[in-house]
Formats: C-alpha cells, structure tokens, sequence
C-alpha cells in the first residue's frame, strides 16, 4: 500500500456534507473522503469510457422464444384504463 500525504480543500458546502457523511457512518472526516474516492473514481471513469451502441449484448443474452412471442402479443392486444 503506497501513503500519500495531501492536502484538499473543501468549500463549506462539500466540508458539511462530508462531517454530516462522517457522523451517519461514525467514520472521521478523512476516512469519509478516502472512502468517497474509493466509491468515486469507478464511476468517474466509467462516465470517460465511450458509451456502448444500442443492442451491444443482444447476442450474448438471447430472450427466449416464448418472451418474443408473449410481447408481439401484447402489443397487439387492445389497451384500456383500469377504472
């Protein structure tokens, strides 16, 4: 594990949210900003990555025959309010 000394600076806004964080998970406000992090950088990166095209799965998780049938059917069946 590598130790990196740094300091951030939070605006009042992001330090009450962190100490309010810290309070609901009983944590010091140093271990809610290293957990944010944790959490954080996934999702940011995932954000970065190009977005997949529409249908990019499709071949690899098939619907059953069944469901396909079931659904045209539904889409055929006329549609009412229930009242």
């Amino acid at each position: 594990m590598q130790t990196v000394k740094t300091i951030v600076e939070l605006n009042d806004e992001l330090a009450a949210e962190v100490a309010r964080t810290g309070s609901l998970i009983r944590k010091e406000p140093d271990t809610v900003v290293r957990l944010a992090i944790q959490v954080g950088l996934p999702l940011l990166a995932s954000r970065a990555e190009a977005q997949r095209p529409e249908g990019y799965f499709a071949r690899d998780y098939p619907l059953p025959e069944e469901w396909l049938e079931l659904e045209a059917a539904m889409a055929q069946a006329p549609q009412q309010l229930d009242r």
